[in-house]
C-alpha cells in the first residue's frame, strides 16, 4: 500500500483500483451471474441464499464464491490484498461474498457511520496504523456510471463524532457522493464508512460482486447463513485456504 493510497484511504474511507480484475476473470463470472438472474430463487444450489427478497429493482445473493470456481481469482487479486492488509491491523480473513443486481430505480439505502459504534464494523488510526475491522471489495462486473446507480459514500463518515442528520434515501443525503467505476475496476472502503448507492435512473442493468475481508478473528457475519463450505475450501490452493481460516 503506497503512502498515497494510504492517505486517500484514510480520508476519504475508501479507495478505487483502476484495470485490476482481468477481463477474462470478469467475463467467466458474468456467464455464471448470467444463470442467476432468472432463476427462481429457490432454485439456488446450497449454500446461496437471498440477502434480501427478490424484487423488480434488486437482486441480493450471498456466498456468490460457492457457486462456480470462475470466483475463486477474485479471493486473492494482489492490488486488492494490498490494500486490505494496510489498513486491516494485522491478520485478515476472507470472511463473506455476495452479489448484487440491480434494475431501474433501484437502490441500496444508506447505511453505516462512525456514529454511534457499530461493534463488527470500525475504523481506528493511530500512530499512523489503519484499523478497518471490516473492508469490502466492490468488483463491478457491467460499466456503471452514476445514472446506472453506482456505489456511493459520505467520505469521511468513518471517523464522524456525530449522528447523521439525514435519512437512508440517497436524495435526502446532500454530501453522498457518487463513484462510478469499470468493470475491472475494484473499489475498497472500510464498512464504516457510511455507503449505499444512488439511485439507477438509467434502466441498464447494475451487477457488482463484493469480497468482505474482517480481522482474522472475526467469524462469519452472521444471520444469513454465511459460510464456506469444505467443497469450496478444498478446490482453493493453500494460500487462498488461509485467506479464509480463522486466525
Amino acid at each position: 500500500m503506497t503512502e498515497q493510497q494510504k492517505y486517500l484511504f484514510d480520508l476519504q474511507g475508501y479507495i478505487v483500483l483502476k484495470d485490476v480484475v482481468p477481463l477474462n476473470i470478469v467475463e467467466a463470472c458474468n456467464r455464471v451471474l448470467d444463470r442467476f438472474e432468472n432463476m427462481p430463487p429457490e432454485e439456488f444450489p446450497a449454500p446461496l441464499v437471498l440477502g434480501t427478497p427478490k424484487t423488480e429493482k434488486e437482486l441480493y445473493i450471498s456466498n456468490i464464491l460457492e457457486s462456480d470456481p470462475a470466483f475463486i481469482p477474485l479471493i486473492d487479486i494482489p492490488e486488492v490484498l494490498s490494500i486490505i492488509e494496510g489498513v486491516t491491523g494485522g491478520e485478515y480473513r476472507l470472511n463473506h461474498t455476495y452479489t448484487i443486481y440491480r434494475w431501474k430505480d433501484g437502490y441500496t439505502p444508506m447505511h453505516m457511520h462512525a456514529t454511534p459504534i457499530i461493534s463488527k464494523c470500525q475504523y481506528h488510526c493511530r500512530n499512523g496504523q489503519m484499523i478497518s475491522t471490516l473492508t469490502k471489495a466492490v468488483f463491478p462486473m457491467i460499466d456503471c456510471h452514476v445514472e446506472d446507480g453506482s456505489f456511493a459514500a459520505i467520505p469521511g463518515a468513518h471517523k464522524s463524532n456525530f449522528p447523521r442528520p439525514w435519512g437512508e434515501h440517497p436524495d435526502e443525503n446532500p454530501v453522498l457522493t457518487p463513484i462510478p467505476a469499470n468493470a475491472g475496476d475494484a473499489i475498497i472502503f472500510t464498512e464504516a464508512l457510511t455507503h449505499g448507492s444512488v439511485m439507477n435512473t438509467s434502466g441498464r442493468r447494475r451487477r457488482t460482486v463484493y469480497f468482505c475481508y474482517s480481522i482474522g478473528y472475526m467469524p462469519d457475519w452472521g444471520g444469513q447463513g454465511l459460510v464456506f463450505s469444505d467443497r469450496v475450501m478444498e478446490s482453493l490452493n493453500a494460500a487462498q485456504q488461509e485467506i479464509i481460516r480463522l486466525k
